[in-house]
């Protein structure tokens, strides 16, 4: 079994979810918060289950991307050492080139 670590930008990214859910509806923010957290838990047992990052195929790690949420979120991350390290939760809305600017900076 696999140990999971957020970095603390991922973190700070789930966060920011469910701060701009809450202002309006606090019981949704509280729903999808949740289930993002839940649906990262199947990496403890299958880390490998997401496919790996096309847009962060030329980086030093093998970034892999499990999308969460009914397919509204990716949860990007990599396997060290035993350890699932998740560097963000990015808005599948949202332009890949961001999702590498935003991954390559957290990952210095």
């Amino acid at each position: 079994m696999m140990t999971v670590k957020w970095f603390v930008a991922a973190s700070g990214d789930l966060d920011k979810i469910y701060d701009y859910y809450v202002k309006l509806n606090a019981r949704a923010a509280a729903i999808l918060y949740n289930r993002i957290l839940d649906e990262t838990k199947i990496l403890k047992t299958n880390p490998y289950i997401a496919a790996i990052e096309q847009s962060l195929i030329d980086c030093s790690e093998e970034y892999r991307s499990l999308i969460v949420a009914k397919g509204r979120y990716q949860v990007v991350y990599f396997i060290k050492n035993n350890t699932v390290l998740i560097v963000q939760v990015f808005d599948c809305r949202q332009a890949p080139a961001k999702l590498k600017r935003r991954t390559l900076k957290r990952n210095r």
